[in-house]
């Protein structure tokens, strides 16, 4: 099971919108970033956090990859 760390919030007040960073636990140096509901307070995070890991793997489920 891999677990994910929070590692920061930055807010977007412009956009209204906040990006999550996350850390691997076992891999400090694999980073993500997700959008995030930007009104909600900061103990909603986690959840907020989840949901969104939740829905871009989903989404990746049927990704395709173009390229050369």
């Amino acid at each position: 099971m891999t677990t994910l760390i929070i590692d920061g919030l930055n807010r977007d007040v412009l956009k209204k919108r906040s990006i999550v960073t996350l850390k691997w636990e076992d891999d400090p140096e694999k980073r993500l970033g997700l959008v995030v509901p930007f009104d909600r307070p900061l103990d909603t995070l986690r959840a907020e956090a989840e949901k969104a890991v939740r829905a871009l793997a989903k989404e990746l489920e049927s990704a395709t990859i173009q390229g050369p």
